[in-house]
């Protein structure tokens, strides 16, 4: 079945360069803007790697453009959708109802990005087809450039899979949507009922690419400039003794 042309659309989701700036500790990073969590800003930079960054550290977030998304405020109210302007003197800047809306990183606890929008088919199937997508936006060329650890190249390879493998079941939706449109009678029922099944069929694709995403995230991070050194492994056996100390025995 020919998948028309939501694929496209779907591969340029979540895999183009963008121009956010984090601004940290004065000095501006590009990339994009994942997500803010436990007074941490989430961050992927050009260079393909992922920040979190202590809100302490960071002066200003620049937006390429508004994005769409959820934040949980400290008072411990429902999360709220709003559109998501940027960062700036120690407070985020949302849109609501046309109206800004300013509120300090201390009544902020969690900010999660809806995704970029995925194209509503027309027609009867529209139930089927549209919303938001998993992940947020990010380059995976960036990803990809580079020395890569084993590891890393193992979990970018399995996130390339699992976003293959939903962007093309979505398109599979997608063109069976449109033929559905163009039916009437038994055909269109058939086509309806195998449209209600594969929407739970869709879930378990979209939670392995969610979760890959999360994967990426830790694999690929970039430590921030807080985190403290290791410390040195202890010598095995517990505390070494000086040189020329003898241990204590017990005389009988």
């Amino acid at each position: 079945m020919k998948l028309f042309t939501l694929i496209p659309v779907l591969l340029a989701l979540a895999s183009t360069a963008f121009s956010d700036q984090l601004v940290v500790s004065g000095q501006p990073k590009k990339g994009t803007f994942q997500g803010y969590e436990s007074s941490k800003f989430q961050f992927m930079t050009a260079e393909g790697r992922f920040l979190k960054e202590p809100v302490a550290r960071v002066a200003k977030l620049i937006l390429d453009k508004p994005q769409r998304a959820t934040y949980q405020a400290t008072d411990g109210k429902p999360e709220e959708t709003a559109l998501l302007k940027g960062f700036d003197k120690r407070a985020f800047t949302f849109e609501k109802g046309g109206k800004d809306v300013t509120l300090p990183q201390n009544k902020v606890k969690a900010i999660e990005l809806l995704g970029e929008e995925v194209p509503v088919v027309a027609g009867a199937g529209a139930e089927f087809i549209g919303g938001r997508y998993p992940i947020p936006r990010m380059d995976l060329d960036a990803l990809a450039g580079g020395q890569l650890t084993p590891a890393q190249q193992a979990t970018l390879a399995k996130f390339k899979d699992a976003k293959k493998a939903y962007d093309e079941f979505v398109g599979q939706s997608t063109a069976m949507v449109q033929d559905m449109d163009k039916q009437t009678g038994a055909r269109r029922e058939t086509l309806l009922n195998q449209l209600r099944m594969r929407k739970g069929e869709e879930q378990p694709l979209k939670n392995a690419l969610i979760a890959s995403y999360r994967s990426l995230t830790d694999v690929f991070a970039e430590p921030s400039g807080d985190e403290p050194a290791a410390e040195p492994a202890k010598p095995a056996g517990g505390v070494k003794e000086k040189p020329g100390k003898p241990a204590s025995r017990t005389r009988r």
